[in-house]
């Protein structure tokens, strides 16, 4: 039965193959079939052969990838979707270990203080990325895989998001995601060197900050490292104005 859906769907490729459909970035023939040559066989693998260890949960199965995980439910469709939605596209191209990205945020200082609404910026430099790549982001948010370039780094932007801790440097409950004091994806290129600025001209009010950035892939995705055990990608440090 298997070989049978296989060469179905091989036949359906080389049909799709004639009538010549291809990506504009790729240029590769494509429809809407899962090549045989693309099918993961980890994702018909829970990880465990009987029941699995304390602290650890067997993975979600599917024998074609998971193609149609998104089935019935609301789909992202490049809209950010702020009820929550099902996104479908592939994860994309991972870059080596040698080539993960590492982010540090080199100004405010950890714990400086800064004066009341006057100019500032926030300044950081990232290790394998390439930046300058970011896509529309009321249309095509999520909707294209990670990819990386001639030099096997992920093409990205970084985002810059700043929070007002309260009253203090320490809370103690996680801050509100939804609120921030001020956001911004840093769309340029930077100075080659892996250096980028998100000014804020205006200043902040008095208070105690934290500013994180949160490193994209080209469509807005967070980016997809190689291996589970490594150093962050992104950074985050507190500072506060006017205290």
């Amino acid at each position: 039965m298997q070989f049978l859906v296989l060469l179905t769907v091989a036949f359906a490729s080389l049909v799709f193959a004639q009538h010549n459909h291809s990506t504009a970035i790729t240029g590769y023939v494509y429809g809407p079939v899962l090549l045989p040559a693309n099918i993961q066989d980890a994702s018909r693998k829970t990880g465990f052969n009987g029941t699995a260890p304390a602290n650890t949960m067997p993975s979600l199965t599917d024998n074609w990838n998971f193609i149609n995980y998104c089935t019935g439910k609301v789909h992202t469709n490049g809209a950010q979707n702020r009820n929550g939605s099902c996104n479908g596209i592939v994860m994309g191209d991972l870059p080596a270990a040698s080539q993960m990205v590492s982010t540090i945020i080199t100004s405010p200082l950890p714990g400086e203080n800064l004066p009341v609404n006057t100019s500032l910026a926030i300044r950081l430099r990232v290790a394998n990325l390439a930046p300058g790549h970011f896509a529309a982001p009321g249309s095509t948010y999520f909707s294209a895989p990670q990819q990386l370039d001639s030099a096997g780094c992920v093409r990205g932007h970084v985002h810059v998001t700043l929070q007002d801790l309260g009253g203090s440097f320490t809370p103690s409950a996680p801050l509100d995601a939804q609120k921030v004091v001020f956001f911004q994806g840093v769309n340029d290129a930077g100075d080659g060197s892996g250096g980028l600025v998100a000014p804020l001209p205006k200043g902040l009010p008095r208070g105690f900050y934290r500013v994180c950035t949160m490193v994209a892939a080209g469509n807005h995705q967070p980016v997809v490292m190689p291996v589970a055990q490594r150093g962050a990608q992104d950074d985050c440090t507190k500072f506060s104005v006017g205290v």
